[in-house]
Formats: C-alpha cells, sequence, structure tokens
C-alpha cells in the first residue's frame, strides 16, 4: 500500500494541473466573499456558519475535486492504467490510493478556502460567531471529499475524465431541480431524498440528515466503481 500511496503522490505531484485547479477553485471562493462584502447592503451582519457556505459553494467544490477525475481519468485516457495495474496487482490498494491523495489536496483546498473567507469576514466586523469555525470547517472538508468520492466514481464508470468532473455536476444543477420542478409537488418530501442537496444544506446548516443523505449514495456508487475496477479489463 505505500508503494502504491508514494506511486500516486508523484503521479499527482508531477502534474500542475493537480495543484492549478483547486487553485481556482479557492480563489473562486475567496472572489465570492470579497464580493459578497463590497456589495452588501451598510450595516449587515452574518453568522460564520452562514457567510461562509453562501461563499465556499458547489463551483468552488468542482474545481478542487477535478484531482478526482485525474487520478482515474488521465491513465484510461493515456492507456497507462494496465502498466499501473502490472506494477502494482492489488487493484484494491490502487483504487484506494488514487483515493486517498486527491483527497489529501481537496481537504488542504477546503481548508484554505474556509479560513480565507472566515478571515474576510470576521476582518470585516459584520460576521460574529468567530467559534463555529471548527464545525465549519469539518462540514467544508466532508462535503467537498464525497463530492470528490462522486466524481472519482462516475469517471471510474465512463472510464472518461469530463464526464466525472461534469456528470456531479449536471446531476447537481440539472437533474436534482429537473426532478423538484416537475415532481416535487406530487412526492412529499423528494428533496429529503436528494443527495447533493442534501449535502450543500448540511454544509449550511448543520443538519447531520443531509451529510447522511449525500454520504450513503455516495458510498455506494464507490464500492460499484471498485468492484467494476476490481473485475474490468484494464
Amino acid at each position: 500500500m505505500k508503494r502504491a500511496l508514494a506511486f500516486e503522490r508523484v503521479r499527482a505531484a508531477s502534474l500542475k494541473s493537480t495543484w492549478v485547479f483547486p487553485l481556482i477553485g479557492v480563489t473562486i471562493s475567496v472572489l465570492a466573499a470579497v464580493l459578497g462584502n463590497a456589495t452588501a447592503s451598510d450595516g449587515w451582519s452574518n453568522t460564520l456558519s452562514d457567510y461562509v457556505p453562501s461563499s465556499y459553494t458547489f463551483i468552488s467544490a468542482l474545481f478542487i475535486t477535478i484531482p478526482f477525475a485525474q487520478a482515474f481519468g488521465h491513465e484510461y485516457r493515456d492507456g497507462t492504467m494496465r502498466l499501473t495495474l502490472s506494477l502494482f496487482p492489488h487493484r484494491r490498494q490502487v483504487f484506494a490510493a488514487k483515493l486517498a491523495v486527491p483527497a489529501v489536496v481537496a481537504a488542504a483546498g477546503a481548508v484554505v478556502s474556509v479560513l480565507a473567507i472566515s478571515a474576510i469576514g470576521l476582518a470585516s466586523g459584520h460576521v460574529t460567531d468567530a467559534g463555529a469555525l471548527p464545525s465549519v470547517l469539518l462540514r467544508g472538508v466532508g462535503f467537498t471529499i464525497m463530492w470528490g468520492l462522486l466524481v472519482a466514481a462516475v469517471t471510474v464508470l465512463t472510464r472518461n475524465l469530463a464526464a466525472g468532473v461534469t456528470g456531479v455536476l449536471i446531476w447537481f444543477i440539472l437533474v436534482e431541480q429537473l426532478l423538484l420542478s416537475l415532481v416535487g409537488n406530487s412526492v412529499e418530501n423528494l428533496d429529503e431524498f436528494m443527495p447533493l442537496l442534501n449535502g450543500q444544506k448540511w454544509m449550511s446548516t448543520g443538519e447531520v440528515r443531509g451529510a447522511v443523505v449525500m454520504l450513503v449514495p455516495t458510498l455506494a456508487l464507490t464500492l460499484v466503481a471498485l468492484l467494476k475496477f476490481e473485475r474490468s479489463d484494464a
């Protein structure tokens, strides 16, 4: 496992995009906080728990989690997955390493984003509840890593990097929204079963149920991806 982790760490570190895309995500969240402060009405106030999610959104998470797609997508695209699996025949270890390294990158991106947004808000004097920072950090990291796991799973299932990145995004902004718009009035509490919407709700409110609703399908899809990764020809 250590060799697989070391290999994946070197592979990821050798790509500039491993750092560029998460940096874009961090920048977007910081700019959102700055612009939000600049356009807010005089005398506005907010708690840190509400302020951070308004700037650290799924758009930032989208960029920060691109390394999850790259971990698998680049190897499928370039035809090097077979070589990797020849070097490391224990596929579960390869799969775990390809999730662990991007997870560290994503966690770092989420932490930097949340800390930067919090600093901007607290420095403005309009944001209170600084004691909520640990909880907000945890939710930011958790939401980002779950989003990344979904990206990785879709990438493995489709063997396509772009599909992994856009597939999760399309599900969030199109499928879930369309379902709620078309049948939300007919199906009671349908919104309570939308994984990504509930994940974002957890990020915004701290309601644990939202985390569970996102976590269960995330783990299920990741398991399906693992089974395919283990059994399919590279």
